[in-house]
């Protein structure tokens, strides 16, 4: 065991030297006091790829012709040296930016000298139409401390998926839907090899995928579509069923805190309230150190038990009845009028309401000073825009408010047909895994945006559809309490899976315990905390500081329910990608 203070740092020069003491240097440490990690966290020390330097300048780059993959029009718009500084290292970078045929705008970043033979696609989130700048390497998540990525060992690529902006007239485009659904990733990843070609005259050696939330579902897509793309991917909080989640999920978060029960009302929870009743759950359920629950699906809270008194004339540190009954709807999700079954397997968990602001809830205003239940709220924005990709084809075009939530009908009517385009739930991901690919999944219990009961049930999926010893054998799945989307929330949300994935991919070292990290507004590590295997559970020995990591060990699971049957429980079954517009190379 080492203290943080005892891990050297790597310079970008000598990554070569000790490829995957990048781990050692992330997920060694203790929590900032000089305390040590358990001992059991993977840090695999072992020679890797060297480094590469150019063979030509970067300008010579925007010469490389990329019509073969994106077609007619693809051009390289500019090649230039440009810099970036992360935790007071600077890299150099040759960028390249560019569009792939009709209108994937895209941005390549490659390591002038310290290059160390690896590619890593980045994806985007909510509807993208942004193009992310992957030569800002402290945006690569889940890399926290991770000298491999911060020192520049990466070529990193983003693109935004074929489209540019909120204008929702893209999402009418069959080729523009197909660019976003699928293809955009794909054609940006082999450009991005193309261009790896041009400029060290070598192909990468490894290939990675790090994506969270939509960036998620692009992740697993490409497992599932393009299996030789990537040797390892990072799949975050994954909006897997992009359908689901973009109507019935958000799009019940708005109804179900509306005072007539549709779009035009006002909300009826605000953020004092939901203060309140998270810090009720909290007492409720909470089992760690720190106050926050370890699997929430073993809470059993009920809102109305800090209900107001009949008449009381003070309901500041209540919820009125109206309020308890929207708490249940939005934990609750809709039911089916005529079978009583949950249209949906996952909805906001107990434990996240701390996160429900600006998403379910809206940023301001009160009881007594009421907003619109659609104001500003991320939920009623995301299924407005998303409506015309989802429903695209159907007989009907719903609304938020015509969707029909009670009927559990509307998984055929509405969402089989784009079930294939859009959703990244096919759980046989044989060609993946025949391919050496390795999937790290990862989710925080705290989630406003997108249930981790989903991602359960998916990992559940690739259990029951290739076998529970099989899926072993290349996917993890790690859950982290207290976290919110793709990050922030109480809990420890610094971890870095980067390692961990490229430490199974080159040197076979299958990740168990991964220690997470909680840091300060100043970045000062204040504490440390293993995360295991799911379904095992990190469980504080009750000897030494709770807040070092090294006075933990696995548990088993607080929960053992395996997901049952829904409405929607077709959609993790196998089935046939969906194609549409230009082809893939």
């Amino acid at each position: 065991m080492r203290t943080r203070g005892s891990i050297r740092r790597v310079p970008a020069w000598a990554a070569a030297c000790v490829a995957l003491l990048a781990l050692a240097a992330c997920s060694g440490g203790g929590n900032g006091s000089g305390s040590t990690d358990n001992t059991t966290i993977t840090t695999p020390v072992t020679a890797g790829p060297g480094i590469v330097k150019p063979v030509v300048d970067c300008a010579q780059l925007a010469a490389v012709d990329l019509t073969d993959i994106g077609g007619a029009g693809s051009t390289i718009a500019s090649a230039t040296v440009t810099t970036t500084t992360v935790n007071g290292n600077t890299v150099s970078l040759c960028a390249v930016k560019g569009t792939l045929a009709p209108a994937n705008t895209f941005e390549v970043a490659l390591p002038v000298s310290t290059w160390t033979q690896r590619f890593a696609a980045l994806g985007c989130g909510g509807l993208c139409g942004n193009l992310a700048d992957p030569t800002k390497l402290s945006g690569v998540s889940f890399s926290y401390k991770c000298p491999l990525v911060q020192e520049g060992g990466f070529v990193t690529a983003a693109t935004d998926m074929g489209h540019q902006g909120n204008d929702p007239s893209w999402t009418t485009d069959p080729q523009k839907q197909a660019d976003f659904a699928y293809r955009g990733q794909h054609i940006t990843t082999l450009a991005a090899k193309k261009l790896i070609k041009a400029y060290y005259g070598q192909d990468p050696k490894y290939n990675y995928f790090i994506g969270c939330s939509d960036g998620g579902r692009e992740a697993l897509m490409a497992a599932q579509r393009y299996p030789n793309d990537y040797n390892g991917i990072i799949a975050g909080a994954p909006a897997a069923h992009f359908q689901v989640q973009n109507s019935v999920f958000h799009g019940w978060s708005v109804v179900a805190n509306s005072t007539t029960g549709d779009s035009s009302g006002n909300s009826i929870l605000y953020p004092d309230k939901v203060a309140l009743l998270h810090k009720a759950v909290l007492a409720a359920c909470a089992d760690t150190p720190d106050g926050l629950i370890t699997d929430p699906r073993a809470c059993n809270f009920d809102p109305a038990s800090i209900a107001c008194p009949a008449n009381a004339t003070d309901t500041s540190g209540c919820l009125t009845a109206l309020e308890v009954s929207a708490a249940g709807r939005i934990y609750g999700g809709p039911v089916d009028a005529a079978t009583n079954a949950r249209m949906q397997i996952g909805r906001p968990l107990f434990g996240s309401e701390g996160n429900w602001v600006g998403v379910e809830v809206p940023t301001s205003g009160s009881a007594a000073a009421p907003v619109a239940v659609k104001s500003g709220v991320f939920s009623y924005n995301i299924v407005t825009g998303a409506y015309n990709l989802i429903f695209s084809g159907s007989p009907t075009m719903p609304t938020i408010d015509t969707f029909g939530y009670t009927d559990s009908s509307f998984y055929n009517t509405y969402l089989a047909a784009n079930h294939p385009l859009y959703d990244a739930t096919n759980p046989d991901l044989s060609a993946f895994r025949q391919a050496g690919g390795k999937l790290i999944l990862w989710h925080g219990w705290a989630d406003q945006h997108i249930s981790p009961r989903y991602t359960i049930a998916y990992y559940e999926a690739l259990q029951n559809q290739m076998g529970q010893s099989t899926v072993d054998t290349f996917a993890r799945l790690y859950l982290v309490p207290g976290v919110g989307h793709c990050g922030g929330g109480e809990g420890m949300a610094d971890i870095d899976l980067v390692s961990q994935v490229t430490g199974w991919v080159e040197q076979g070292t299958a990740p168990a315990a991964v220690m997470t990290y909680k840091t300060d507004s100043a970045g000062t590590q204040t504490a440390s905390r293993p995360v295991y295997p799911y379904p095992q559970v990190a469980q504080y020995t009750g000897t030494g500081d709770w807040r070092d990591g090294a006075n933990y060990t696995s548990a088993a699971p607080r929960y053992n329910v395996p997901t049952p049957q829904w409405p929607g429980s077709f959609l993790y079954a196998p089935y046939t990608p969906k194609q549409q517009g230009v082809p893939a190379p």
